[in-house]
C-alpha cells in the first residue's frame, strides 16, 4: 500500500502489518529510502478511530469494497490475452 502527498508525492509504502500480541508492528519506508518500523499499540489504534469519525467510519465497508472492485479490475486488465 502506498500513501501520497496532495501533490502525488508518495510519502510512504507499507510492505506489512503484522501483529505481535497486542501491538501492531507496520514495516515500510518513508519518503522511497528511509527503512523503518512502526508499532501500534492497542490505544494508539483507540486514538485513531477517534481522529477518523463516526462519518467516515461508517462509510469505510463502502470504501474497502470499492478499493477491493477497482483491484480486480486492475488485476484483470493487467492480465495478458491468450
Amino acid at each position: 500500500m502506498k500513501m501520497f502527498s496532495k501533490d502525488g508525492i508518495e510519502m510512504m509504502e507499507v510492505k506489512s502489518i503484522q501483529r505481535d500480541g497486542e501491538t501492531l508492528i507496520m514495516k515500510g519506508k518513508i519518503m522511497g529510502s528511509m527503512t523503518t518500523t512502526i508499532l501500534i499499540k492497542p490505544e494508539d489504534c483507540w486514538q485513531a478511530l477517534k481522529l477518523i469519525g463516526w462519518s467516515t467510519l461508517l462509510r469505510m465497508p463502502g470504501l474497502l469494497f470499492r478499493g477491493y472492485l477497482q483491484s480486480r479490475h486492475r488485476t484483470k486488465a493487467a492480465k495478458p490475452a491468450t
